[in-house]
C-alpha cells in the first residue's frame, strides 16, 4: 500500500462518521479538486499536494477541539505511519496548519503551491450546491436543530478568527454572509478561482431565489446584491 492509499484509509476510519459537513466525502472531494488544480500547475507536488488535501480536517478544532487543532494529533499520527520522510512530513504539517476559513481570517495564508492549492480546493466544497448542503449539515448538527434557516434581524457583522471561532447563533442563510460569499476573494491559484467563481454564481442564484419566494426584506436583497 502505497503512502497515500495508507492516508486515504486513515482519513476514511477518522471521518466516515461524522455528520457536521466534515465527513470523509468532504475530504476527499478537497481531494480530487486539488488533483484537478494541479492538472494546471506543473510544478507543484502532486503526493505532497494529495497527503495535506487528505489531511487537512482530521485535526479540525470544531471536530476534535482546540489542542488537538493545535498540536496536530490525528495528522502527525497518520503521517509517522504513511512511510513518507521526515521532510515530506514536515512540509505536509507545515501545509495543513495554513488550512482554514479561520486561519485565513487570521491573516494565515499558504506560502507554497501546494498549499495553495489545497486551501483553494477546500473552500471550493464550501461553494455550489454542495456547500449549501454542507452549510446546512453543519450548523443543523452545531445548533442541534434549534435555529432558524434564516433570521431576518440578524444581520451580518464585520467577522475576524475570534468572532467567527465563538459563533454560537448562525441560521445558515445568515452563514452564507458569514462564510460563504467571501471565500471568492480568498482564492490563490487560477484553476482554484475560476471553480470557486463558477460554484459562487451558483449559491448567489439560490439564496436569490429563496428571498424572492419569502419576500425577504429589501435591506437583504441589497446585501446580496453586492455579491452578484
Amino acid at each position: 500500500m502505497s503512502g497515500i492509499e495508507y492516508i486515504k484509509q486513515a482519513v476514511f476510519e477518522l471521518l466516515h462518521n461524522d455528520f457536521s459537513g466534515h465527513d470523509d466525502k468532504h475530504v476527499f472531494r478537497v481531494y480530487e479538486n486539488a488533483m484537478k488544480f494541479c492538472d494546471e500547475i506543473n510544478d507543484a507536488n502532486r503526493d505532497l499536494v494529495a497527503a495535506a488535501a487528505l489531511l487537512h480536517d482530521c485535526d479540525d478544532y470544531k471536530l476534535f477541539g482546540e489542542e488537538s487543532a493545535r498540536l496536530l494529533t490525528n495528522t502527525c499520527r497518520i503521517l509517522a505511519k504513511s512511510g513518507f520522510d521526515d521532510d515530506f512530513i514536515n512540509n505536509c504539517l507545515k501545509i495543513v496548519k495554513t488550512i482554514g476559513y479561520s486561519k485565513r481570517l487570521s491573516g494565515i495564508v499558504p506560502d507554497c503551491i501546494e498549499g495553495k492549492i489545497v486551501s483553494d480546493a477546500d473552500m471550493a466544497d464550501a461553494t455550489g450546491l454542495i456547500g449549501v448542503i454542507r452549510c446546512i449539515e453543519y450548523r443543523a448538527h452545531r445548533s442541534g436543530g434549534n435555529e432558524p434557516f434564516f433570521d431576518p434581524d440578524y444581520l451580518p457583522v464585520e467577522m475576524d478568527a475570534e468572532k467567527y471561532k465563538k459563533i454560537t447563533y448562525c441560521p445558515i442563510v445568515n452563514h452564507f454572509f458569514d462564510k460563504l460569499f467571501r471565500l471568492r476573494s480568498m482564492a490563490l491559484t487560477e484553476p482554484g478561482r475560476r471553480f470557486i467563481e463558477k460554484r459562487h454564481e451558483v449559491i448567489v442564484n439560490f439564496l436569490k431565489t429563496y428571498f424572492d419566494e419569502i419576500d425577504a426584506p429589501q435591506v437583504w436583497k441589497d446585501l446580496l446584491a453586492q455579491y452578484a
